[in-house]
């Protein structure tokens, strides 16, 4: 039974202001939530002072055997106290082009060692901040270049059934550029080059690079992957766009990979090209360094295409010569007389 106008209209206005009251109620909460600072979380940054102001990281170019002394400041943003441990370590670049910190399970045998705090650990209320002095010790016979390290603050907690440990760090860059003798160097390893067609047989493949970028020299180093390939004698030259590289630290090395579209002319040859350039004190870009290749590059689809064709044609012609081919029908060609017999008989 259908409802009256009115009842209908009254229901209706009803479940508006439930709506309305429930999003009233609601919306602060919501907002507190999605305000509310996270359980566990801190900054650390640089603080002005003898050293340099508005700093990113720490970086000093100093004598062997000097000693300086810096400050790190430490803020507690999150929603729970902090007991933060305090110590350095040394930096690496990962085969990926990261920045990262030895852990305490690889001991530190460069600037790590040279970086230590004046403190061990950290406990901080939230809001709360407090400021690290550190020393660091450069040794007498420290060679020249950069060394780089990390002053890293660590809070270990468990995860929810408190099984796994859990070790959350963060840091900031500790660079001693030691003065003396300046020699960077880079050198491309481990090159190798794979050729995959296109599933379309009239459009161009993809030629993959892969090497290995490795800082031999004693400054940090960057640079400019600008790899070009091309087909028999040089036709058909085909690049990518110029790849800026992630910063390597002397010692360290990254994976690179470049992808290069090119038709399947048979053979495909270029040059791994990178336009290396010393960063941080005293940058200058170097000689580039190049490394030539060369991989087969079949266009297999067009193939597999013409053999499909061409067994198809073939077949056909073997069809057809073997109808042409077959003997006549006996039986076919005896009626076929006596019928020629008969219409001479009628004639007669």
């Amino acid at each position: 039974m259908p409802r009256p106008p009115l009842l209908s209209s009254v229901l209706a206005s009803a479940a508006l202001a439930l709506a309305a009251l429930a999003a009233s109620v609601l919306a602060p909460t919501m907002a507190l939530a999605a305000d509310a600072p996270p359980a566990i979380a801190w900054t650390v940054e640089t603080v002005d002072g003898a050293q340099g102001a508005g700093r990113p990281n720490f970086s000093y170019a100093v004598d062997p055997g000097a000693t300086l002394t810096d400050t790190m400041r430490v803020t507690n943003t999150g929603a729970t106290a902090l007991d933060l441990a305090v110590y350095a370590a040394d930096a690496y670049t990962t085969p990926s082009g990261n920045i990262d910190l030895n852990t305490t399970d690889a001991p530190s045998v460069d600037a790590g060692t040279w970086v230590v705090a004046d403190v061990a650990a950290l406990s901080l209320q939230p809001g709360q901040q407090a400021d690290v002095a550190f020393t660091v010790t450069v040794p007498a016979d420290a060679a020249p270049g950069d060394h780089s390290a990390g002053l890293i603050t660590s809070f270990r907690g468990g995860e929810s059934t408190d099984t796994i440990d859990v070790d959350r760090r963060l840091g900031t860059r500790v660079t001693v550029r030691v003065s003396g003798e300046i020699a960077p160097a880079v050198a491309v390893q481990n090159v190798t080059t794979t050729y995959s067609p296109s599933w379309n047989p009239f459009e161009p493949g993809t030629l993959v690079l892969s090497y290995r970028l490795a800082n031999t020299g004693n400054t940090l180093l960057s640079g400019t992957d600008a790899s070009t390939a091309a087909g028999p004698f040089g036709a058909f030259a085909a690049a990518s766009a110029p790849l800026v590289l992630s910063e390597v630290i002397p010692g360290s090395s990254i994976d690179v990979v470049r992808e290069i579209p090119i038709a399947p002319w048979g053979w495909v040859s270029g040059t791994v090209a990178v336009q290396p350039e010393a960063i941080g004190l005293g940058a200058q870009p170097l000689a580039a360094v190049t490394h030539e290749y060369g991989v087969v590059a079949v266009p297999w689809t067009l193939l597999i295409a013409f053999s499909v064709i061409g067994v198809a044609v073939v077949v056909v012609w073997l069809v057809r010569r073997r109808r042409r081919a077959e003997p006549s029908d006996p039986q076919r060609e005896q009626v076929g007389d006596v019928g020629a017999r008969a219409r001479g008989d009628d004639a007669t």
